[in-house]
């Protein structure tokens, strides 16, 4: 009796659309890779079916929520921050320090460090607190 070895071929399931398998990428890496084309996959769970017949099957599936929940736009800002700086996201996901090095939100910051600079050292030595208005379109865009 001899033993017979055969390639187990991968499909990649997503809202009823079968994916190519992108052959040397782990599953995650192939979501990140679609995550391009389908950017709701960035937050879906992969789920790995039984091998068949010699295919397995992984299905993304789109993580549920309501819109306006009540988890806000700054608390998913704050754990992609957090999720960056421990190394857990993939490149694709790391828009944050791109967005940062962008010159236009170089320069913006630049802007904001002179004012306020100027606005301390107007203000000398007193106690209270510095106060700045600046109007809203002066602020740069978030990523």
């Amino acid at each position: 009796m001899s033993i017979e070895v055969k390639p187990i071929t991968r499909r990649f399931l997503y809202n009823g659309i079968t994916l190519p398998d992108v052959p040397g990428l782990d599953p995650k890496a192939v979501r990140d890779l679609y995550a391009a084309q389908y950017p709701e996959l960035l937050s879906a769970e992969i789920e790995a079916g039984p091998v068949q017949d010699g295919a397995q099957e992984y299905v993304f599936r789109r993580a549920v929520g309501t819109k306006g929940g009540r988890r806000g736009r700054v608390a998913r800002f704050a754990e992609a921050v957090a999720a960056q700086a421990e190394g857990r996201l993939s490149p694709v996901e790391v828009g944050l320090s791109a967005a940062l090095e962008r010159r236009s939100v170089v320069r913006a910051s630049r802007a904001w460090n002179a004012l306020a600079e100027h606005a301390l050292a107007k203000a000398g030595g007193e106690d209270r607190p510095v106060r700045l208005a600046a109007p809203s379109d002066a602020l740069p865009p978030l990523p």
